[in-house]
């Protein structure tokens, strides 16, 4: 990865680390503060935009890295669409356990960036090309 894109990265997940605070210092204004909520509110419409600004600058950048990012946001989506009915008793994640992968009884192993295991034994998985799998429990070893 460019050391540009890398470093526009890290800036997007500060502003977005920035507004769920102002999210959450929102939804504790009283309702009567009705000007303070319009800053905060303000704010966070600026914070989108810089974070819309952000990722334009990714794509100038580097097309092929901005599509796989979207990639994987959008699998992210998909995969929370898909937990809301589930129940997982394990949950393996790259950023926790640096290591994220499950292998198949055919000896394949799928890397992957989340990988959770229901309490049927099936795994839903969110892929490292960003694409989101489930799997019967009897294909994993």
């Amino acid at each position: 990865m460019i050391a540009k894109v890398k470093e526009l990265l890290q800036k997007i997940n500060f502003v977005e680390t920035d507004m769920e605070l102002h999210k959450q210092i929102l939804f504790s204004l009283p309702s009567e503060n009705k000007t303070e909520m319009e800053m905060v509110v303000n704010k966070i419409a600026d914070q989108k935009k810089q974070i819309s600004d952000l990722r334009d600058k990714i794509k100038e950048i580097d097309e092929e890295e901005y599509n796989k990012i979207i990639a994987i946001e959008q699998a992210a989506d998909k995969f929370r669409q898909i937990s809301k009915d589930k129940k997982f008793v394990q949950v393996n994640t790259l950023n926790e356990d640096r290591q994220c992968f499950i292998t198949l009884n055919d000896g394949t192993r799928l890397d992957c960036l989340v990988a959770a295991k229901e309490e049927n034994g099936n795994w839903t998985v969110l892929t490292i090309e960003g694409k989101t799998k489930e799997y019967p429990g009897s294909l994993i070893q």
